[in-house]
């Protein structure tokens, strides 16, 4: 069996800004040489596309479509984007005129339409700003997501991010070192928010009252997706690092190799069925605690900043369980937004004391840490965002920029918005609904009370542009269920028919979750191009 190097992780604070050694940072540096030269290689056409991706998706960069332009994927640790952070993005995108911005749904930042030979650079100086592009892409451990409001929600169990941040330095520390089946991702979440939907994951830490987690392992989202499968109750927080080891030994032993299709842990409960897959994985566990010293000590850090007593309300306003310190939550459109607007909001927060940026799962951003003036300056700079509930949807980057994506989910977000908004309907009679261009749910589609799945369909032996709809979606804690496959939507109707349930919705005088269980297939929704799109629902994905 192949053994993790031993590691041992000292009690010391948790630094948002110095997460990694130097040692570390010098080793991720020295790779970018090399794909600076197969970066040329392709340009060349020395490479081809497949050949390419392959390579360049472990740096966190791949072509998009046409492969004539580039994106670069920034890893915000947990989605952690500190203002130095955010400056450095602000001058790399002026100095290399970067057109465009998107938040993932994994809470890291993408920069679009490089040119391709100016990325290393970018690479090389972001890591002197604690920023890794390593592993953001292929067949590496991803991002460590983390509950965005970790440390300042009232409603949480415990601050999880220092936790979420020793296992994405672990996991950093052994990047190189193994080759895993597929990408592993990895997430905490301290509320029934559950927003890094941390029970179906690879693997993920839900936190106990008690200050300890429950852990799940091989879940996860896109073709065949899975529930996670619980192997850890109560466990002690100073022990979790021996729960990631012994997952990525389990998915070396038990992950596929060979089909590419089937490399991802949520296929080891095929192999292994859900019990035997947790008596394997406890047994290995056992073997890890006696083998390796991976014990943490984390000591959570504590916001000294105090704010007033003024009260603040606002629709995007949250307080933080820190007298008189508010989160402002930021939706672009789709996550997508431009340096422009970056530059503005770090030029709004600049002088502020202690506030930062937290990423969400679902493509938007909380400002926190402000005090009740500050608040209302970071609301007059973000009034470009969402509107309500709606519009704070999710979309994938879509065809028009992913290599393997079918339709355009950032250009059918918008079109829906905008028709919608001449509608003016009340805020509740429409859910956030969940777009993915293509089957990978980039788009997180099949958690969704509506969920929109790039496909096409044949109609008199035409192919249309469409969407496979799912219908009552969960990603709550303790209540998660993936959508039931209604139907399919064609793309020409995707603003008909949001309209035509948002209608309904309001004749029914009730708010949409109301409505949607009292009508379970739809059927509510009279209008012509129902028979076309032939709604029904035929089980679970």
């Amino acid at each position: 069996m192949c053994q993790i190097r031993a590691t041992m992780i000292h009690e010391c604070n948790f630094n948002k800004e110095e997460f990694m050694n130097d040692d570390l940072r010098e080793e991720l540096r020295s790779e970018i040489e090399d794909f600076r030269t197969q970066t040329k290689r392709f340009l060349d056409k020395e490479l081809n596309v497949k050949e390419f991706k392959g390579y360049s998706g472990g740096f966190g960069s791949y072509a998009q479509r046409g492969a004539t332009s580039f994106m670069l994927r920034l890893r915000m640790n947990q989605g952690v984007m500190t203002k130095d952070k955010l400056k450095f993005i602000c001058d790399t995108c002026k100095e290399h005129g970067v057109s465009r911005a998107h938040f993932t749904t994994c809470q890291t930042i993408q920069l679009h339409d490089l040119s391709g030979m100016e990325i290393p650079s970018i690479m090389s100086n972001a890591l002197d700003h604690g920023i890794v592009c390593r592993g953001g892409g292929g067949d590496f451990p991803r991002n460590v997501m983390c509950s965005p409001l970790s440390g300042v929600d009232p409603q949480e169990a415990f601050d999880v991010l220092p936790y979420a941040a020793r296992v994405g330095e672990y996991l950093l520390s052994i990047v190189n070192k193994y080759t895993l089946p597929r990408k592993l991702k990895v997430a905490f979440t301290n509320s029934s928010r559950n927003e890094a939907h941390a029970t179906f994951r690879d693997l993920g830490f839900v936190a106990n009252p008690d200050h300890t987690f429950d852990v799940y392992c091989a879940g996860g989202l896109g073709n065949n997706p899975r529930m996670g499968v619980r192997v850890g109750e109560h466990v002690a927080p100073e022990t979790i690092l021996y729960y990631v080891s012994t997952m990525v030994l389990m998915f070396m032993e038990f992950g596929n190799y060979e089909n590419r299709a089937k490399a991802r842990t949520r296929y080891m409960q095929e192999t292994l069925g859900s019990e035997g897959f947790v008596d394997a994985y406890r047994e290995r566990l056992k073997r890890a605690l006696q083998g390796q010293s991976l014990t943490i000590a984390v000591r959570e850090e504590a916001i000294t900043k105090t704010g007033d007593a003024q009260v603040l309300s606002d629709r995007r306003v949250f307080a933080q369980k820190q007298h008189g310190l508010y989160a402002v939550y930021y939706h672009p459109i789709g996550g997508s937004l431009t340096p422009q607007k970056l530059q503005e909001i770090y030029d709004c927060i600049r002088d502020m004391e202690a506030v930062e940026l937290r990423l969400t799962p679902q493509q938007g951003v909380y400002i926190i840490n402000c005090t009740a003036a500050e608040a209302k300056c970071v609301l007059a700079v973000t009034g470009d965002g969402a509107r309500n509930t709606f519009e704070e949807s999710t979309a994938c980057i879509g065809a028009s920029t992913c290599q393997v994506g079918l339709r355009d989910s950032q250009g059918v977000l918008k079109d829906v918005i905008l028709y919608l908004r001449e509608k003016n309907y009340a805020d509740h009679v429409l859910p956030k609904i969940f777009i993915s261009g293509c089957p990978s749910s980039c788009g997180t589609n099949q958690i969704g009370q509506l969920g929109f799945q790039g496909t096409v369909k044949v109609i008199d032996r035409k192919p249309y542009p469409a969407f496979t709809l799912s219908v009552s979606g969960s990603d709550s804690l303790y209540h998660e269920r993936f959508g039931n496959v209604a139907g399919v939507v064609l793309e020409e109707d995707m603003c008909l028919f949001l309209a035509a349930i948002a209608d309904a919705v309001t004749a029914a005088g009730m708010d949409f979750n109301t409505w949607l269980e009292k009508e379970k297939e739809l059927a509510g929704c009279h209008s012509e191009y129902i028979f076309k799109i032939r709604i029904r629902q035929y089980g679970n994905a």
